[in-house]
């Protein structure tokens, strides 16, 4: 019985890892479309002068985490992109 080599076990723990990394991007993408409906509700249908001044802080903090969101969701693409690198050269 053969047991992998080292290079392969880093191919398949690469491959592994990207694919984890994928659907934390798909996860972080759809968090931030989401937060992105709930804040646009938010700021366009209640009317402004109807809003207790903690609603319209969340509704801003609503804005800066969907910003950030979508910063991370960024990150995810490129650390996505190295790792299909990686295990392409791996793989040839």
């Amino acid at each position: 019985m053969t047991r992998p080599s080292p290079d392969d076990k880093d191919a398949a723990d690469l491959a592994k890892a990207l694919e984890e990394n994928k659907h934390a991007a798909e996860t972080v993408q759809e968090v931030a479309e989401d937060l992105s409906v709930v804040h646009t509700v938010l700021d366009s249908e209640v009317p402004k002068e109807t809003l207790n001044p903690d609603v319209g802080q969340a509704i801003e903090q609503t804005d800066q985490l969907k910003e950030k969101l979508k910063s991370a969701e960024e990150k995810l693409k490129t650390v996505n992109e190295t790792l299909e690198q990686q295990v392409a050269s791996k793989d040839s």
